[in-house]
């Protein structure tokens, strides 16, 4: 239709009617195309927005675990002290509760930390998802200092398999029974694991004795403190993490339109 005017116009010679006619074309296209941008910049706002709250969902999932694993591991670190002292102590004095106390500062909490929508961002390319440089750099620092936390959290020290492989079988058993992780779940289908803050195996006075006497006849007390050592610096990378998790998703709320 434009274009037919057009060539009536030139075959006319009516210029201004050309001109009128050619700005005509030339204003759509350049409205069109802005529409496109604009469409195209609100596209890509709501997706930026939407992974920044998914984001934020991870983020408070992350805290609630940190926070479960630093009580877990706080837990795990007292029996190891418990039992310490105890090892300094007269054989006499030492009994179920020495062999819980040796056993559960054994435990350990393997989860993994949640990065399942920054790992979808770098999947379908940082730029797509993630306009702002800034953003997308205050993202990757986190997750690579956090990796790094994880990886000295994932290590253990020899005396988990040592405990475990030195007490007597009915000693392991009898005390995973009765005073094993207490998993609850909410929900959601989220998991809190916690150990008993009192369990009683009800070991019979023999097998105590023997699980006593397999303690005693390995020098346990340099394995154990280096286990409590190994704990104390996982508990310093939790706290740190935690803060961490903190401080970005106080950083991603205050970025939220």
């Amino acid at each position: 239709m434009i274009h037919r005017r057009i060539t009536e116009h030139v075959k006319a010679q009516n210029w201004f009617a050309v001109f009128l006619d050619f700005t005509i074309v030339v204003a759509g296209i350049l409205i069109a195309f802005q529409i496109t941008n604009w469409n195209e910049d609100r596209a890509r706002e709501y997706t930026e927005q939407r992974y920044i709250e998914r984001l934020r969902d991870d983020l408070a999932s992350n805290h609630d675990d940190l926070t479960q694993r630093i009580a877990y591991f706080t837990q795990v670190r007292d029996h190891g002290i418990n039992a310490l002292i105890s090892l300094e102590q007269s054989r006499e004095t030492l009994g179920e509760t020495f062999l819980i106390d040796i056993y559960q500062a054994s435990q350990i909490l393997p989860r993994k930390f949640a990065s399942d929508v920054y790992d979808e961002i770098l999947s379908v390319g940082a730029n797509d998802a993630i306009s702002d440089v800034v953003v997308r750099k205050r993202l990757a620092n986190f997750y690579g200092s956090i990796q790094a936390q994880l990886t000295t959290l994932e290590q253990t020290t020899p005396y988990r398999a040592e405990v475990r492989r030195h007490l007597p079988y009915a000693v392991n058993q009898a005390i995973r029974s009765a005073c094993g992780d207490i998993v609850e779940t909410s929900a959601a289908g989220k998991p809190t694991i916690t150990l008993p803050t009192h369990c009683e195996p009800g070991l019979p006075e023999a097998e105590i004795s023997k699980g006593v006497s397999a303690i005693l006849a390995r020098n346990f007390g340099v394995d154990l403190t280096e286990r409590i050592s190994d704990i104390d610096g996982k508990l310093i990378g939790l706290n740190l993490m935690l803060g961490r998790v903190a401080q970005l998703d106080e950083y991603l709320e205050g970025i939220q339109k």
